[in-house]
């Protein structure tokens, strides 16, 4: 019976030894994050998930879970601990709640843009999916920092600088951050 109970935490061990993730500069990752008004997100999300695909042939689509991150979230966080747990020897300061706190103010973010698209709750719907961003942004923040150390690249240093694509997509945020200032101009402050 000891050997059913020791087992599973063998095999956890190996895995989270296995286990690679993204990398990427906190410079990096802040100003692809804001400079695409947190679109970034759901490419952070699929190549985290893509990683730790390809390094424990984990059966998963890494496009859907960028794209529902918010079903995805908790487990990718436990999974960022787990890798910092086996690297260190010591339990990392729990980001579980960072995880819940990105997916409530991602909701409520979304809820605030899908009601000011409707015209509902102006101009507070609109403050309140600007208001999560910088909230979203801290919390991946914060859990990128703790991969990057997991992952014995501390500074990102072998991710740090910007591409042609990272260009691209910021030059399609700025079109982004345009058009929603504009939009914010023209709302009516009744």
């Amino acid at each position: 019976m000891p050997t059913n109970i020791t087992e599973p935490v063998v095999e956890a061990t190996e895995t989270s030894q296995q286990m690679e993730f993204y990398c990427v500069s906190l410079q990096k990752f802040l100003i692809l994050y804001v400079g695409t008004l947190g679109l970034y997100a759901v490419y952070w999300f699929f190549k985290h998930w893509s990683l730790f695909k390809n390094s424990t042939n984990a059966t998963m689509w890494p496009i859907m879970r960028g794209v529902f991150s918010i079903f995805f979230t908790h487990s990718l966080f436990s999974l960022f601990e787990m890798k910092y747990e086996t690297k260190t020897g010591e339990a990392p300061k729990s980001i579980t709640n960072l995880a819940t706190i990105f997916v409530v103010v991602t909701l409520l973010g979304n809820i605030g843009a899908k009601l000011s698209e409707a015209g509902y709750g102006l101009p507070l719907s609109v403050f309140s999916a600007l208001i999560a961003l910088p909230i979203s942004c801290w919390c991946l923040y914060q859990a990128q920092s703790l991969v990057n150390y997991a992952s014995d690249d501390v500074h990102g240093s072998a991710n740090n600088r910007l591409t042609l694509l990272n260009y691209f997509w910021l030059t399609l945020g700025v079109l982004l951050w345009a058009l929603t200032l504009l939009g914010m101009y023209n709302i009516p402050l009744e």
